[in-house]
Parts: structure tokens; C-alpha cells; sequence
């Protein structure tokens, strides 16, 4: 395993060791994650990560480099290619803290304003639902981005390829989140993207 990256696992176990809940374990783990995204090993192995996703057909894939047997947090990766973007999404219950390794893109929250229910749901699709923007920034490398739960955002990749490393406290591809049509006004909920087993050596 690539030096850095069990450098992370044991530092982030070691955090479950602790009582704490996952909101201030991630938290306390920002300074390992900006730890990994300085490492130039593995900078030079994001050169080759492969994208797979397909936008037109809604297909999204994350590299899943580690998914620990005792705690089940995950470590991913997102691969965009220029111009590419995700649908306006929520994460479920999952939290998602974002690192951009390489690259840059913008970033948009949004809230529902139809007093919906957030979280909750089967797969399916309802409507009715109202979408108000409340936040735009700019990320770049090294930039990490604070996810909670239910927390409805969209990306929007650049001119040029970009790479989120991507630290849950579960697996997204087992997880039902939401995708939002802003315009019909619609929800779908559905698993997340496929994961896609990646061994960083």
C-alpha cells in the first residue's frame, strides 16, 4: 500500500478510538486528509486514475481505494474531465468530506424551500420539490470541502481534469441519495455512484 495512504488509515482509526460522533471525528480528520493531498507519490499515481463516467446517461463511478472491515468509513475518488459536471445531488446519510488533488471546479449549495422531507424515501421520484441557491465557490487543489448529510450541491468541472479524494463514513454505492431536477422540479432517489475497486500501490 502506498506509504501515505496507510499513513491516513491508521491516523483515521485511530480517531474511532475516541467518543466522539462522526461530525467532530471528521472534522479532527481534515489535517490527515490535507496531509494525503500534499503527498507527491500519490499526485503522480492521480495522472492515471481512469474517468469512467458518462453524464448524458447518468452513469457515475468512484475509485474505492479503501473501505476499512471495522468502522466502514471510505476513501474514493472522483475523476471529471473537462467541462464535466454531476447532477445537483445530495449525499443521503452519508458525510462526505471533498479534497480536490488536482484540477478545480465550481461549486453551488442549494436548500429545499417546499418544506420537504430531506433524508428520507425509497428509490423513486417525487415532485413538487422547490430548490433555492444559497451558495457558489470556487475549489481548488488542496482545497476540502465539508459535506453533511443531506447537504444538496452540484460541481461543475473546469477547462481541464479534475480529482476529488473523497473521505465517507459510508459506503455511497450501498446508500440511497438524492438527485434533483431544478427545473422539472423533481427527486430521484437512487443508490450512488458504482464503486470501482482501485489498488494504490
Amino acid at each position: 500500500m502506498l506509504p501515505a495512504l496507510d499513513n491516513f488509515i491508521s491516523g483515521f482509526r485511530a480517531l474511532y478510538e475516541e467518543d466522539i460522533d462522526d461530525l467532530e471525528r471528521f472534522e479532527r480528520g481534515r489535517p490527515l486528509l490535507e496531509t494525503l493531498l500534499s503527498d507527491p507519490d500519490l499526485k503522480d499515481r492521480a495522472e492515471n486514475w481512469p474517468a469512467r463516467n458518462d453524464p448524458a446517461r447518468g452513469h457515475y463511478e468512484n475509485l474505492l481505494f479503501y473501505e476499512d472491515p471495522d468502522y466502514g468509513f471510505v476513501l474514493n475518488a472522483l475523476i471529471k474531465e473537462p467541462g464535466e459536471a454531476t447532477p445537483v445531488h445530495d449525499h443521503g446519510e452519508v458525510l462526505t468530506v471533498y479534497g480536490v488533488l488536482a484540477g478545480g471546479e465550481t461549486v453551488k449549495r442549494y436548500r429545499r424551500t417546499d418544506g420537504g422531507a430531506g433524508l428520507g424515501g425509497e428509490p423513486g421520484s417525487d415532485d413538487g420539490i422547490e430548490l433555492e441557491l444559497v451558495g457558489e465557490h470556487q475549489v481548488a487543489p488542496g482545497y476540502i470541502d465539508f459535506v453533511p448529510p443531506g447537504d444538496i450541491h452540484v460541481e461543475h468541472n473546469g477547462p481541464h481534469r479534475t480529482i476529488g479524494l473523497i473521505l465517507r463514513n459510508g459506503n455511497v454505492g450501498k446508500n440511497l441519495q438524492s438527485w434533483y431536477d431544478e427545473q422539472a422540479g423533481t427527486r430521484i432517489r437512487r443508490y450512488g455512484p458504482k464503486q470501482v475497486p482501485h489498488v494504490l500501490e
